[in-house]
């Protein structure tokens, strides 16, 4: 029984018990793992968060209020004129009460026009004008004096004494349509980290990625810029996403004009995590391991009796109908036992009874075949015989004598099957009939070697051969010559008629050969459709005759039968 586009009934039960068995188990495996890691990232997210929070709330509150202190409308044209003593303390305890409230305190400074420093919140202020400031209008002070009355917040480090970046607030100051002077607050990083209590790595940036404050020298650049894996997160608000072994979160303040950043190393957890991805691995290689065994061992267990009539229907397949099925102590299977042998019985006489009744078939048209040869055969030794009792009536007799001896061959209904040694010599006496009908004309060898005299054929199978090669082989010839050989190859006999007569076009050939092959002859040509017809009732459709033949060149004709010398003669196929 053929195993095509299917699978094994025990293979099946192995695969239905890991697909119930293992599949859901890796399932909640990897659901399991997946949670975890789920649940880590969401604890990342949350912790990095809480702390980016502690951290932006006193930055955005800080530079919120002294941006929105400075768009206040302070007198600072007051502080510029001569008489503007009064003035300078007034402004001075306004902004100095307004900086002691704040919770992270800012430096102060009011310039003039110029950039000449007018009033210091502190003497100790760091807070200085570059020389270039005048001449080229760089910076911040350049930015405010080209933006009149608009508030400039950013990062520098150019009005600082020790070169120390601090956040810069201020604005220009217009009357009368021009710039008198400037208000400028600055906030350092020392103020800041004093209320920047986080428990985890932070850096505080501008807009530009240029870091302001940092917990660890580590996350900037010697420029003083933030590393580039840090800066290549999507430019949005807040985001949360990792980089080598961190956890980062950044989030922005007011207006996008700072960035604060804090860091989780996660190494020690991720290294925690494939420690346990591999133990979990390893556990699950052992339980699929114990699956796949016991999987197995289930669908042996299970198919063993499908197997047993698996192996019963195979033998059944290749012909041996003597099997029977045998059950288990199951009701189903007992039952598929019964209904199987009780159809096993039914297939078996019928078989019995159909090979009767073509064994009968096959005789009766065997009897069929040879009736058709002998009148056929008659038909053409007696139109020899007519033409030599007219030429020569000696060899006329001489012919008569061998003609009878061929009828008497021919028609003895109790031989079917000779040794080609004994046929030949009948077949001899046929050529030689041949010759004396065409003299010159026709010439023949017989090359039949005597250790085949011992295979069987069937009797007279080469005579409708012959005759149709003299018959036709000198229509248009006005001589031929016929060759007969045989030969034992490989198992079977091969009896080869070869003749050089007129040969068939290619036409002709190709409707030979399908008749050959057609299982009923429709036309009237039989002579050797009831060759081929004869062999392979004898013998099966493994052998046969068949032709090659060359208009102008002969005909070649080659009968294969089996080598009967040491078996016998082979039971009919049919």
């Amino acid at each position: 029984m053929t195993d095509v586009n299917g699978v094994h009934f025990k293979d099946e039960l192995r695969r239905s018990f890991i697909r119930y068995a293992l599949v859901p188990a890796l399932l909640f495996a990897i659901a399991v793992l997946m949670i975890s890691v789920f649940l880590w990232n969401f604890s990342l997210y949350r912790e990095t968060r809480r702390e980016n929070t502690k951290l932006l709330a006193p930055l955005n509150d800080t530079v919120a209020l002294y941006m929105s202190k400075t768009e206040e409308n302070i007198p600072i044209a007051e502080l510029i004129r001569p008489s503007g003593n009064t003035a300078v303390s007034d402004v001075y305890a306004s902004l100095k009460s307004f900086v002691l409230a704040q919770k992270i305190p800012a430096d102060f400074t009011v310039l003039d026009g110029a950039y000449e420093v007018v009033l210091r919140g502190n003497n100790t202020s760091a807070f200085t004008v570059p020389w270039w400031q005048a001449k080229i209008g760089w910076g911040a002070l350049g930015r405010m004096k080209r933006h009149p009355g608009r508030v400039i917040t950013e990062l520098s480090k150019d009005y600082n004494t020790f070169g120390n970046y601090e956040i810069i607030i201020g604005r220009s100051v217009v009357e009368s349509g021009r710039i008198v002077g400037y208000l400028v607050f600055t906030v350092s990083d020392m103020q800041l980290r004093k209320y920047f209590n986080s428990q985890l790595p932070y850096a505080v940036t501008d807009r530009h990625n240029t870091v302001f404050m940092t917990s660890n020298p580590y996350f900037h650049t010697g420029g003083g810029k933030l590393l580039p894996e840090y800066c290549s997160m999507p430019d949005v608000p807040k985001d949360f996403f990792f980089t080598g072994n961190e956890a980062v979160y950044v989030s922005a303040t007011d207006h996008e004009l700072f960035r604060v950043y804090t860091f989780s190393n996660t190494e020690e957890t991720r290294n925690t995590f494939v420690l346990i991805g591999i133990m979990t691995l390893a556990a699950l290689l052992l339980i699929v391991r114990g699956l796949f065994y016991s999987a197995g061992r289930f669908s042996r267990e299970r198919s063993e009796m499908v197997e047993k009539i698996v192996a019963t229907c195979n033998q059944v397949e290749h012909g041996d109908l003597s099997q029977r099925f045998t059950g288990d102590n199951t009701i189903e299977f007992q039952a598929i036992a019964d209904a199987c042998n009780g159809m096993l019985d039914n297939v078996q006489r019928l078989i019995d009874l159909n090979a009767r009744e073509t064994k009968e078939k096959y005789l009766a048209e065997l009897k069929q075949l040879e009736m058709q040869f002998n009148p056929h055969f008659l038909y053409n030794t007696l139109e020899t015989v007519k033409f030599l009792i007219k030429l020569d009536p000696d060899k006329a007799q001489k012919t008569i004598l061998q003609l009878s001896e061929l009828l008497r061959y021919s028609i003895n209904n109790e031989i079917t099957v000779v040794p080609i040694g004994d046929d030949i010599h009948y077949i001899e006496n046929y050529l030689s009939i041949l010759k004396l009908r065409f003299r010159d004309r026709f010439l023949f060898s017989i090359d039949v070697p005597k250790t085949v005299y011992a295979c069987r054929i069937p009797k007279l199978v080469m005579q409708p051969v012959i005759g149709n090669a003299v018959k036709y082989g000198l229509e248009a010839k006005d001589s031929m010559e016929l060759r007969i050989s045989a030969r034992c190859v490989g198992g079977r006999l091969f009896i080869t008629v070869r003749d050089t007569g007129t040969g068939m076009a290619k036409v002709r050939l190709r409707a030979v050969r399908q008749l050959l092959r057609a299982e009923v002859n429709n036309t009237n040509h039989i002579g050797l459709y009831n060759v081929q017809r004869r062999i392979q009732l004898m013998y099966g459709r493994d052998y046969g005759l068949k032709i090659d033949s060359t208009a102008g060149e002969g005909t070649t004709v080659r009968l294969s039968m089996p080598d009967t010398r040491q078996g016998g003669i082979p039971q009919n196929p049919v």
